[in-house]
């Protein structure tokens, strides 16, 4: 008789199909006669990312306060959780439930400081950005040397940094998504060009160019360094999720897209 020692491909499979309402059971300490490991469990939240994100249906959270990602990702930046008198991380933003177009995004990020911007695609690969800026709807670039670029690889943080100089790090577009440098992540890109402006587009020009952050592109190597591994390119990337994530102690004010954040 064949070892129970080892999962079969049928029950694989089965696991990849099991819906969100089912992790609480994934998280004991057995399936059957099947004991799970820490790194198991691991890999059983990875497939229901997978299995989720090809229908289409998003976790509750992309970067819960118990995951092992904050850590990496965050450490000795704006948004380091490690000093909890400075910093209590908060989600200011979820397509799926505060609206996917670029207008619904500024209403609620605009003026709040940095951001990490954590994005999950159809294919199941979970990504996104360090923006150390903000946002404002300036419709204007920023440079900065402390954005940079990362995605999830068996539960590890892989990122790519900005390259020296930190030069056009992170576009401002008022009517478009969080994008990191000039076409190496663009998420909810505006639907025409935006010429620029000091000043700030107009209302009827923000209704009618506004970007849907279900699309997606990228073309990693012009202002960030490629990651090794970079799991999305081009300009049909399809997203059933984008969060971001700021620092719930910054004091925000924002007027017609003018706006400051404290602390500094």
């Amino acid at each position: 008789q064949q070892s129970n020692t080892k999962m079969s491909s049928s029950a694989k499979i089965i696991l990849c199909l099991i819906p969100w309402q089912a992790s609480a059971f994934l998280v004991g300490t057995s399936i059957g006669n099947f004991p799970i490991s820490t790194s198991t469990r691991l890999s059983f939240s990875f497939l229901q990312e997978w299995a989720g994100a090809l229908v289409g249906q998003a976790p509750n959270s992309l970067l819960p306060s118990n995951s092992p990602l904050i850590s990496p990702l965050l450490s000795e930046t704006s948004l380091d959780p490690s000093d909890p008198e400075r910093v209590s991380l908060s989600r200011s933003y979820k397509a799926s439930v505060d609206g996917w177009s670029a207008s619904q995004f500024h209403s609620a990020v605009d003026g709040k400081g940095s951001g990490l911007v954590v994005a999950l695609s159809r294919t199941g690969s979970k990504f996104g950005g360090f923006n150390p800026l903000g946002w404002m709807s300036t419709d204007d670039y920023g440079s900065t040397s402390s954005a940079f670029l990362w995605y999830e690889k068996n539960g590890k943080v892989v990122k790519g940094r900005i390259y020296d100089g930190g030069n056009a790090a992170i576009f401002d577009y008022a009517t478009g998504g969080p994008n990191f440098g000039p076409a190496d992540l663009c998420i909810g890109p505006p639907q025409q060009a935006v010429m620029g402006g000091f000043t700030g587009p107009g209302s009827e020009d923000v209704i009618n160019n506004t970007g849907d952050l279900h699309q997606c592109q990228s073309n990693v190597g012009g202002a960030y360094e490629v990651p090794k591994g970079w799991p999305v390119r081009g300009q049909n990337i399809e997203l059933v999720e984008v969060e971001v994530y700021t620092n719930g102690k910054v004091v925000s004010t924002t007027n017609a897209g003018i706006g400051r954040w404290l602390p500094f």
